[in-house]
């Protein structure tokens, strides 16, 4: 097959891929109009769509992620009510994760395909829909996707960097990074790594370029410092208590296996690592014979692996931080980065099979991830239900904690609804005492029961605390949803 050839079926395969990822994005939208769901943190992103943003920026700077995902979510929300336009908050959260996608895809159709050609571009496209979990992904309220746009945006300007390193090109990286730090803060490390590497990079090769990769590094570090105090505050409590559990073997194989597939299989996923294993020792060969892009290709493969393993060095040395969902924004780069390695090979030897194989991968996930999201969306209805048991004007709702609390207290509307946390007009009652959990401010107890016997009162709280409740009052549990407890509480005596 002569050159001309074997780059027209390239194209024609890219071009399919293309419209396989048009067909894979339709059914999205289709499952989240069909099957609406709220993952756990899900609850806590509709919790601030109803909040103003000076409100969603102090929440955000007491948990534990930074804010400009929840701003760009606030963007249609605050559009859509000021046109007096109604809408599903649950399909318009999504629906902006979805925009995410969608603007990586315009990259692969434009940039990507530009500069690698529609191979490249397609393969690109379809992995990031079809491949891992990210067909669950982008049809979650969170700040993943975006991260992921962002830290994809850096990588293609330090791609230009290589091959035209002007002062623009280093500020516009500098300036797309600090928003994937503004998103995430794992985005955040991949792009401090990707920086090093960079330095390493004109270190080598251009010293030329020490100066830019300077300025670029501190225009990064100032546009980051109003948030410095607050990510210092954040370290601080996930320092002392923090949910994520240790690292074992087995998560540490479902890192790199997680690019082709999310399961807790341990013995698939370590037959895929060993194939990502593979397929870095030939990035790390091509780069070798310096063939052409091989310093983009292993650039961004560094990034993906030293993302891992900073949060498993972490993990280990401090606390466990690292979970597979945060590795997303690098598992974007290490899948660009596979498609124009893949792209360089013949089109009959390998790109037929590893597409082929990519095909069945993406239909085995694509199942797997529809089966879990109709489960989840029985749950939310489970979830939806209890809630509106709940609410009424007889309700007296305590809830655990400010995370819980925005949660679920615009569920509440027509309950009174009492935390040690409070939003927008709902203020803490006087008449009530602080209430010990695990020797963490958690609750506010009503001191005098009495005064609710025409009223329903309620208590939720997290999965796994033990409450101790006052004198005279028991407990019934209701249900629970995610990790949240709901209990009816009953006084029947005097309480201490």
């Amino acid at each position: 097959m002569n050159s001309n050839q074997s780059d027209k079926y390239k194209d024609y395969i890219g071009k399919s891929l293309f419209v396989l990822s048009f067909i894979v994005l339709g059914l999205m939208i289709f499952l989240i109009i069909q099957k609406p769901f709220l993952h756990i943190d899900e609850w806590f992103t509709q919790g601030l769509m109803y909040i103003s943003f000076k409100e969603m920026v102090h929440l955000t700077a007491i948990d534990v992620h930074p804010p400009l995902y929840y701003a760009i979510a606030l963007i249609p929300v605050y559009l859509l009510n000021w046109l007096h336009i109604p809408y599903d908050m649950i399909f318009v959260m999504k629906m902006v994760s979805v925009a995410a996608y969608v603007v990586l895809l315009i990259l692969s159709l434009t940039k990507i395909r530009k500069d690698y050609g529609w191979f490249a571009g397609g393969l690109f496209a379809f992995a990031l829909i079809a491949m891992s979990n990210f067909l669950t992904t982008f049809s979650i309220a969170r700040m993943y996707p975006w991260g992921m746009v962002f830290l994809v945006i850096s990588f293609l300007y330090a791609r230009e960097i290589l091959k035209n390193p002007t002062l623009k090109n280093w500020i516009l990286l500098a300036f797309f990074s600090v928003c994937g730090a503004y998103t995430h803060y794992f985005t955040a490390v991949s792009s401090v790594i990707l920086y090093v590497l960079l330095f390493a990079y004109v270190l080598l090769k251009n010293k030329s370029q020490l100066k830019n990769w300077a300025i670029s590094t501190v225009f990064g570090i100032v546009c980051f410092s109003p948030w410095f105090i607050f990510l210092y505050r954040q370290i601080k409590d996930v320092k002392g208590d923090y949910w994520i559990q240790s690292i074992t073997v087995e998560k540490f194989v479902q890192f790199f296996a997680s690019i082709f597939t999310d399961i807790n299989d341990f013995y698939i996923n370590t037959a895929l690592a060993i194939v990502f294993l593979v397929l870095f020792i030939f990035i790390l060969i091509q780069y070798k014979k310096s063939q052409e892009d091989s310093d983009i290709v292993l650039l961004g493969s560094l990034v993906f692996v030293g993302t891992i393993l900073f949060g498993v060095t972490v993990s280990f040395l401090l606390r466990p931080i690292f979970i597979v969902r945060y590795l997303t924004p690098a598992m974007g780069v290490m899948w660009l980065c596979i498609s124009i390695f893949i792209s360089k090979f013949d089109v009959k030897k390998i790109i037929i099979p590893v597409v082929i194989v990519l095909l069945v991968f993406s239909a085995f996930n694509l199942y797997h991830q529809i089966e879990d999201i109709s489960k989840n969306h029985e749950k939310l209805v489970e979830a939806q239900e209890l809630l509106e048991s709940i609410d009424s004007n007889n309700s007296v709702v305590i809830i655990d904690g400010m995370v819980k609390y925005v949660h679920f207290y615009n569920q509440l509307n027509d309950s009174i609804v009492y935390s040690g946390f409070s939003v927008g007009e709902r203020k803490n009652a006087s008449g009530f005492t602080k209430f010990y959990d695990d020797k963490q401010y958690r609750f506010l107890m009503p001191d005098d029961f009495t005064q609710y016997k025409n009223k329903t009162v309620y208590l939720a709280f997290r999965q796994g605390a033990d409450i101790k409740l006052p004198d005279g009052v028991s407990r019934e549990k209701l249900g629970k949803i995610e990790n949240c407890k709901f209990w009816k509480l009953t006084y029947d005596g005097s309480t201490s």
